[in-house]
């Protein structure tokens, strides 16, 4: 019976995508909610693709997921992601039935998930990631999120214990996710910009999880995103994989060290925060073992979707848009500093 139901399921879902399009809706959600509504266990028998890898998240997760999924399209791959944001269950369940054919049976290469870091119970345990990148954890809206630890919680127990992190090692809230699960991170070395004392009003992250003692900066970028270490004990910042150690914005590259090895690419896009998500998709394509030169070809063909950030000239003045939580005090915090 559980069988005969999801493919009910799968058919459903798969009509009324073709409906929806039909009738010019983008259907990023609704075939996935047939699919739960009618096989609630959908997730879980869906059969996957041989990789799937998945991008969670305060702030940008849905560039990072378009990045990756972009990159290992031209790269040949067949890929399906839900590019634009559906990222709770629905959505999931959605680039799920695109993923498989009518018989069930995968038809693609690769699955590129974006997941809403408060929907991952529902959705992590089943999909069960080979790769996962968490871009950074913070704190967001009061009413849904309450507080970043509040999340770290949820993702700490419901990722599994095989899927390999990609981790921000400047990060000091979300590096400490899973300690047991096989790990890389990234970050970025000290910028001229940066400092050694919190100027934000909010820092959710100043003092030692181990011994309560205040930490200590060796130089702090924003909020608690920095490099720092515990006076009292042996807490520190994690040693990255991948270290961005120059943004040269004349010649719009940066220049990473991979494990002491010395190379530069384009940069996406000049805003600090999006470095950072470009760093994250760099740092899985090595994992993923992408060829390096042709992610540098990518990367160089690839722009932040206009949804957004968009910059254009008009009558001699630049201007800009760009999207940003308006209840998420910190997301609105970085786009109005940058």
């Amino acid at each position: 019976m559980g069988i005969l139901r999801y493919f009910i399921a799968l058919w459903a879902s798969k009509a009324v995508f073709r409906l929806l399009r039909l009738l010019k809706r983008n259907a990023t959600m609704y075939p996935g909610f047939i699919a739960l509504k009618i096989c609630p266990d959908y997730l879980a028998r869906t059969k996957k693709s041989p990789n799937v890898l998945c991008v969670t998240g305060t702030n940008g997760k849905t560039t990072t997921t378009n990045m990756v999924a972009d990159i290992l399209s031209q790269s040949g791959m067949k890929v399906v992601s839900n590019r634009y944001g559906s990222n709770i269950n629905t959505g999931v369940a959605t680039a799920l039935t695109h993923s498989v054919n009518i018989f069930g049976k995968p038809k693609i290469d690769a699955l590129v998930l974006e997941v809403d870091e408060r929907f991952s119970r529902l959705i992590m345990p089943f999909i069960k990631p080979d790769y996962l990148i968490v871009t950074n954890l913070f704190r967001d809206s009061i009413k849904r999120n309450a507080h970043p630890e509040y999340i770290f919680s949820i993702l700490d127990t419901y990722v599994p214990k095989t899927t390999k992190l990609i981790l921000n090692a400047d990060c000091l809230q979300s590096s400490q996710l899973l300690k047991d699960n096989e790990r890389v991170y990234f970050s970025i070395d000290r910028l001229p910009t940066d400092v050694t004392e919190c100027v934000n009003l909010i820092n959710d992250f100043s003092f030692c999880p181990v011994c309560n003692e205040k930490l200590v900066f060796n130089y702090l970028r924003y909020h608690h995103i920095g490099n720092a270490y515990c006076p009292n004990c042996d807490f520190k910042s994690d040693e990255a994989k991948y270290r961005l150690t120059n943004i040269d914005y004349d010649k719009q590259e940066i220049t990473v060290s991979i494990d002491g090895k010395i190379d530069t690419y384009p940069i996406v896009n000049r805003a600090l925060y999006n470095i950072y998500n470009e760093l994250a998709c760099i740092s899985l394509m090595n994992e993923f073992n992408v060829d390096n030169e042709k992610v540098k070809a990518y990367l160089r063909k690839i722009s932040v979707t206009q949804t957004r950030y968009n910059e254009q000239v008009a009558g001699g003045t630049s201007i800009i848009r760009t999207m940003a939580k308006g209840q998420n005090s910190v997301s609105c915090s970085r786009t109005v500093d940058f």
